[in-house]
């Protein structure tokens, strides 16, 4: 028998080439074997969170801890899952400084501000359709995405432009970040229903992003109060919290592995995703998830989605208050 060949770090790429091709096949058996209930069960209620109707756009913030932590393939797979599973275009706002963001991938991407604007002629009914073209699409038909010039480690001032001006005409509006520090984080939080920070797989950085996670959601409590003692109580006209006046945005913590085999962090929480790792997501191009990681994906979005239809019903909840 031929011994597999060693890579430089000493590891069995043969046998981890082997394992690779034989795991979709494993998860396949297991499935037909066992009729995975709890599969099925997870894989329908993911479904119904991400295909529920939103009056809105769903915004959603994907910001790194780390460089190099796998921010941007996070951005990217929210992405595609919100535009398989709901048939609607969504925009993804690249505004990190960084080398190979969402823009540098997505070779449809466009520059913003748009070289060619949208003519204003253009009727009402057809301006959605036009915006979205002008800001680049890709094969699907659904996915555009912008390049934003980054501030240093700040947000671009153009990202509060575009995403007010043209953010509406998605039905979800993703922002891939570079590093931000805690102050800024906790300003742009309640802009969206959904804040993802990213970190690796790491039990160090793992417990220092929870550290961070604790001091946002503790600063978006003290606006919310203060918004409160000053007499702005949440109404659908008068935001204070939220968006709308709606609920403070969701904060999850999606957990990268970005090497293979097991990795040796605390238990993941109620709102801590671990993304496995994943051949697939470093490959070029559109590429098979395996099982793990497509709903570890989906479970993502679906929960970005149904805070967007938190917010819906609770400001429904508030009108109906007042108009009682």
């Amino acid at each position: 028998m031929t011994a597999p060949v060693l890579g430089p770090a000493g590891t069995r790429r043969g046998g981890a080439a082997r394992m690779d091709s034989l795991r979709r096949p494993l998860d396949l058996c297991a499935l037909a074997l066992t009729g995975a209930a709890a599969w099925r069960s997870t894989a329908t209620q993911t479904h119904q969170d991400l295909v529920q109707p939103l009056p809105l756009t769903c915004r959603i913030a994907v910001v790194p801890t780390v460089p190099a932590c796998g921010s941007t393939t996070v951005a990217l797979q929210i992405t595609g899952a919100l535009t398989r599973a709901r048939r609607a275009p969504a925009l993804l706002l690249s505004a990190s400084p960084g080398t190979n963001t969402a823009a540098d991938r997505l070779s449809f991407s466009r520059r913003w501000p748009l070289e060619e604007p949208v003519p204003t002629a253009v009727p009402p009914a057809q301006l959605g359709p036009a915006l979205r073209g002008a800001a680049g699409c890709g094969p699907d038909g659904l996915t555009s995405c912008l390049r934003l010039d980054p501030g240093a480690a700040h947000l671009p001032p153009s990202w509060h432009q575009v995403r007010r001006e043209l953010g509406h005409f998605f039905d979800a509006c993703l922002t891939e970040t570079g590093l931000l520090p805690p102050e800024e984080l906790a300003e742009i939080a309640p802009l969206h229903h959904a804040v993802v920070v990213v970190s690796p797989a790491r039990r160090r950085e793992v417990e220092r992003t929870r550290e961070r996670l604790q001091g946002l959601k503790a600063a978006l409590a003290d606006r919310a109060a203060k918004a409160r003692a000053d007499g702005a109580a949440p109404t659908a006209a008068a935001p204070s919290a939220g968006i709308a006046g709606g609920p403070l945005p969701v904060v999850l913590h999606a957990i990268v592995a970005t090497t293979p085999g097991h990795p040796l962090i605390p238990r993941p929480e109620a709102d801590e995703t671990l993304i496995p790792y994943d051949p697939a997501l470093r490959r070029p191009g559109p590429s098979p998830l395996r099982r793990r990681t497509a709903v570890a994906v989906a479970a993502l979005a679906a929960r970005a989605v149904d805070a967007a239809a938190q917010t819906v019903r609770i400001t429904g909840e508030v009108a109906a208050g007042g108009e009682a």
